[in-house]
């Protein structure tokens, strides 16, 4: 957590300090300072405490308020984090680094637009800041800027690289969107430098095994989802994997039984109801049938929504004109 030497830094942006202002920011440091100590102990709601008191002392304090917020975050708390941040601002427009936290906080909460705003608006401020780097190119992906996504997760890989930080996340993002380029050898080649950084971080490994799939080596996929779980038995992703590796392989109990513990650890996870549709459509029409209209009833963006509609049309077509169209 922040605490910085409040004077020196508001003298220095020209902000003259009176003498009570000094005895405000000595007795608000005192507060950061007691609140930080609750952080390192996992007292977080007290560290809110701490930090809230020192804003009445002095609420131009911007330890506190970064603090704050960050406090907000841990006890998710989201609206009252992005009101901190904002407040923050309001009094050094200038932080890349909390631009980009309260883009974080505008993409969890699912407004892109607001997100992308704030991190250009980290570039604009400190343009070597890779977090937004990182960030905006990942958002951009999401919204099908292939290049320019690219352009933003390359730039955060050299800097990584430059300031000699080992970072997993750097290799892996980017390899991501070579996967969903469909430019194989690229994405394995990142992957691996992702998981020689950190083997134990699950998307990592999940990330490998899709690889393999994309490539149908059902097998060395296999592997890399299960590497994946036994980092993390909940993660619902590498689940979904194994699912569509059996599938391919025409191991339906194993694919069902995968496709089953996705849903059990996710119930969202509504693509995965479109795989067992998929899974189940020559073997219990009816299952399948309820399966797809599931993943259309979930109102998330369908990426196979024109197919799951015409699985269902094909299956409640009687037998008779199934038979005639073969």
């Amino acid at each position: 957590m922040k605490l910085l030497l409040l004077m020196v830094m508001m003298a220095a942006s020209g902000l003259e300090l009176t003498e009570a202002d000094k005895r405000a920011i000595n007795e608000a440091n005192e507060y950061v300072t007691r609140g930080n100590t609750f952080i390192d102990k996992n007292s977080v709601a007290r560290a809110k405490t701490e930090y809230q008191r020192a804003l009445k002392v002095f609420p131009r304090h911007l330890d506190a308020l970064y603090n704050l917020a960050v406090a907000c975050e841990r006890l998710n708390q989201p609206d009252e984090a992005v009101a901190t941040y904002k407040r923050y601002l309001e009094l050094k427009p200038d932080e890349a680094d909390v631009w980009t936290q309260l883009g974080v906080r505008y993409d969890e909460k699912k407004l892109r637009d607001e997100a992308k705003a704030a991190y250009e608006k980290a570039l604009s401020c400190d343009p070597d800041f890779g977090r937004a780097h990182h960030n905006l190119g990942v958002l951009l992906k999401e919204f099908g800027k292939m290049d320019e996504a690219q352009k933003h997760l390359e730039t955060f890989r050299q800097l990584e690289e430059k300031a000699g930080r080992h970072s997993g996340d750097a290799y892996y993002s980017l390899g991501v969107l070579y996967l969903e380029q469909g430019k194989l050898p690229e994405a394995k080649r990142l992957l691996q430098k992702a998981l020689d950084e950190d083997p134990s971080i699950p998307r990592y490994n999940n990330a490998m095994g899709d690889i393999y799939a994309a490539g149908k080596e059902l097998e060395a996929a296999l592997v890399c989802y299960k590497k994946a779980v036994d980092k993390d038995e909940k993660y619902a992703p590498a689940y979904s994997g194994m699912g569509d590796a059996h599938r391919e392989l025409k191991q339906s109990d194993q694919a069902e039984k995968a496709y089953r513990k996705a849903l059990q650890l996710r119930p969202d996870y509504y693509l995965v109801h479109f795989k067992l549709g998929l899974l189940r459509k020559e073997t219990d029409p009816v299952a399948a049938i309820k399966d797809f209209e599931k993943y259309l009833a979930s109102g998330k963006k369908l990426e196979f929504e024109k197919a799951a509609k015409e699985e269902i049309e094909k299956l409640k077509q009687p037998k008779q004109d199934k038979q005639e169209k073969k």
